[in-house]
């Protein structure tokens, strides 16, 4: 979740006022750094003499100073050492690997990523757990400072696949870009792209296990809020309800705008208490206002929710979230694709749980 500068002029309300200083960009120590530490992970045992700095400086489109800035660090963190007269050469002991070893891209929504909210964090973390066990090593792939593409290194040790967390967490044509321009086997998790395998929930059976619960216990009009009339749950609650006999009331659909909140305070005041409400996806949170302000009786209003976005106080049905599950098919996927498999889609199904606080 990014912070967005919806206006230049909030820069007139940051008290007092901060003194802007032009420096390398991190991008540049980055590209520089990474080719020194692939460059020690690659000479193993034997120290390996570095390009010159004029030479980096050309490659990487920087001064030579900001070139010398990053060797010192990297000099100072034992990295590289310094034969005078000959040139910098990598620190063996600072290499950690002895056998050739894979390095796997993970790239989280669109690649700018300033602070993380709990689903997507819990879900890099499960993707960082499995790619790590099986001795490879995690590439984490940052568009803050290109236009769409990860500059090429100078060292040998390069990606052989990648798995892009939430594509449409955080929209974005940078992103978007770098992933089509990629050569190495590539899945997505929990979005679709275009010719490459994913690996999501099963957003249908979600909605029709919720539809056929709800029905079980008599609730046949359900409130549904959601972002889109078109989401996957929907289509599944339509089904079961469908296979029941029993009508889907679409005027109890509630869709994401600025009426929103008005729609649902006027839903409860025509029915004082609705039987069920189905928050789809992350709507929990957009809702919870509302639901502070009338305080249904969830023993008679069902209410249910993600799990990312439920709150300690209420009870209902709690959409579960299998990070692990996701990251074990994702991780089995790509590594399938590496050694030659077949792109294939994966639907991972949803545990529906009660709970009481």
């Amino acid at each position: 979740m990014r912070y967005q500068n919806k206006s230049n002029s909030i820069l007139t309300m940051i008290q007092p006022k901060l003194k802007i200083t032009k420096h390398s960009t991190p991008a540049e120590y980055q590209q520089i750094r990474k080719y020194v530490i692939d460059s020690v992970l690659e000479s193993g045992c034997a120290p390996k003499r570095l390009a010159s700095m004029r030479e980096m400086a050309g490659f990487f489109k920087v001064s030579t100073a900001t070139v010398q800035r990053a060797l010192k660090e990297l000099v100072d963190d034992d990295y590289l050492t310094v034969k005078p007269g000959i040139g910098l050469f990598t620190n063996p002991d600072r290499g950690w690997l002895r056998e050739k070893t894979e390095v796997i891209g993970v790239l989280a929504a669109d690649g700018r990523q300033i602070y993380y909210e709990n689903f997507l964090w819990d879900l890099l973390s499960a993707v960082g757990r499995r790619i790590t066990s099986g001795r490879k090593l995690l590439y984490p792939i940052n568009l803050f400072h290109t236009a769409g593409h990860v500059p090429e290194s100078l060292a040998f040790l390069s990606m052989t696949g990648l798995i892009w967390l939430g594509p449409d967490f955080a929209p974005s044509a940078a992103a978007d870009a770098f992933f089509a321009a990629l050569t190495v086997p590539a899945v997505t998790v929990n979005d679709p792209r275009a010719g490459h395998s994913c690996i999501s929930y099963d957003m249908e059976l979600e909605g029709y296990q919720v539809g056929r619960k709800l029905l079980g216990e008599g609730r046949r009009s359900p409130v549904v809020i959601a972002k889109r009339p078109d989401m996957p749950q929907i289509a599944g609650l339509r089904r079961a309800f469908s296979e029941s006999g029993t009508p889907f009331n679409d005027r109890l659909l509630v869709l994401r705008n600025p009426g929103m909140a008005d729609r649902l305070h006027t839903i409860f005041d025509l029915l004082e208490m609705p039987e069920a409400i189905y928050a789809v996806g992350g709507m929990l949170r957009d809702i919870e206002p509302v639901l502070r302000e009338r305080r249904p009786d969830f023993d008679r209003c069902r209410l249910i929710g993600e799990s990312s976005v439920w709150k300690p106080d209420f009870r209902g049905w709690v959409v579960g979230h299998e990070y692990e599950l996701l990251a074990e098919t994702a991780c089995s996927q790509l590594f399938a694709e590496i050694d030659g498999g077949p792109r294939r889609d994966h639907r991972i199904p949803r545990k529906i749980k009660l709970h009481h606080p």
